[in-house]
């Protein structure tokens, strides 16, 4: 090994300064402005409606899912079963449908018109994940053939 030393940086000669024309007068100095600009105006209201649609869907969904469970097992247990009882469980199953799946898809295409992606991409998410839920319980011909049996 060598001990050899480093060559020395080579340096940068300053280049000479341009010089002013001398017919022009020099610019004048601008003020400084200190008006504040808004660059981007991020809305605080659309955050407010997501996090109440969510908390809709959340509660709503179980819940509803809850009382129609309710009031079949209900029914089940009674000997005749009334236009009342089943219209109930056929409103239970509307709501229930409602929150599931109206809510998110409301959320979902709200965000898109507001192009809030990461809200639409979570209620979408939302969407599919009730709508695999919902309709590994029964088709969507059994539910709608349920609502109009109870309503017809």
């Amino acid at each position: 090994m060598t001990g050899g030393r480093m060559a020395p940086k080579k340096k940068r000669g300053r280049s000479p300064t341009q010089a002013r024309p001398t017919g022009e007068a020099p610019a004048v100095p601008r003020s400084v402005s200190r008006t504040p600009l808004v660059v981007e105006d991020r809305r605080r209201w659309p955050a407010a409606v997501w996090i109440l649609l969510a908390c809709a869907w959340l509660a709503g969904s179980p819940l509803f899912f809850v009382l129609y469970l309710a009031e079949g097992f209900a029914m089940l247990d009674t000997g005749e079963v009334t236009d009342a009882a089943r219209r109930a469980a056929a409103w239970y199953l509307v709501w229930m449908l409602v929150f599931a799946l109206l809510v998110p898809l409301g959320g979902a295409v709200a965000a898109l018109w507001l192009r809030r992606r990461v809200a639409a991409a979570m209620f979408a998410a939302a969407l599919a994940l009730s709508a695999v839920v919902v309709f590994s319980l029964a088709s969507p011909a059994e539910l709608l053939g349920g609502i109009a049996g109870a309503f017809g």
